[in-house]
């Protein structure tokens, strides 16, 4: 299958999964104005970085998009948001979506929006791993964990990206909680209440 293909969010088998169908590739990285935060830690032109160390492929093009409220708010409205984005970049929508199947990717966007665009979703199953988990392998300092599941041409900045992650208020305050016990699982359960406390306000205020 030829054509236009865009990746939005998630990890390095989708991407290669949009190489594998399409000849051109657009990777959105969402939350694009967000930094230091919870749920986007590093800021966009760093992520964009490390992406680039992995893709620097001709056929592969990297773009920001920023959330229309927050990352939590999805709706319709926020597919025509991506699908307006996508125009402005390429001239056109995308041919495929290749993206995670999980439950926010099921209200981006109405069958009438998606009826010239396939979409190819990857079992979340088969990703194997988390983006919390890997920020909580950096935080546990476990770099044989955490290179496990990242791409080789990064592995040389695992402590770069723990060092910025560590900027962050949030993760200062559960690395300071995790201390008498520094398990993933202790991480992903204190990570776990921040999450909820940070969806809650996010939802409140919107």
């Amino acid at each position: 299958m030829e054509g236009f293909a865009i990746y939005i969010i998630g990890h390095k088998l989708i991407i290669d999964k949009a190489q594998e169908l399409s000849k051109q590739v657009l990777i959105l990285v969402g939350s694009a104005s967000e930094s230091h935060t919870l749920r986007n830690p590093f800021t966009s032109d760093f992520r964009i970085e490390l992406l680039k160390k992995v893709y620097n492929n001709k056929n592969i093009r990297i773009e920001k998009l920023n959330d229309m409220t927050n990352e939590y708010d999805i709706s319709y409205e926020w597919g025509e948001y991506v699908i307006d984005n996508v125009k402005k970049h390429e001239g056109k929508f995308a041919d495929i979506i290749v993206t995670g199947n999980d439950d926010l990717r099921k209200g981006w966007f109405s069958k009438e929006q998606m009826k010239n665009t396939k979409e190819i979703l990857i079992d979340r199953k088969k990703l194997d791993i988390s983006a919390t988990e890997l920020r909580g392998y950096l935080l546990l300092r476990d770099k044989e964990n955490w290179k496990k599941y990242v791409p080789e041409e990064i592995i040389d900045d695992f402590e770069q990206i723990k060092n910025k992650l560590l900027e962050v208020k949030e993760y200062k305050e559960i690395l300071e909680k995790i201390k008498n016990e520094k398990t993933i699982e202790n991480f992903k359960n204190i990570y776990k209440k921040y999450e909820e406390k940070d969806k809650k306000e996010k939802l409140k205020n919107n």
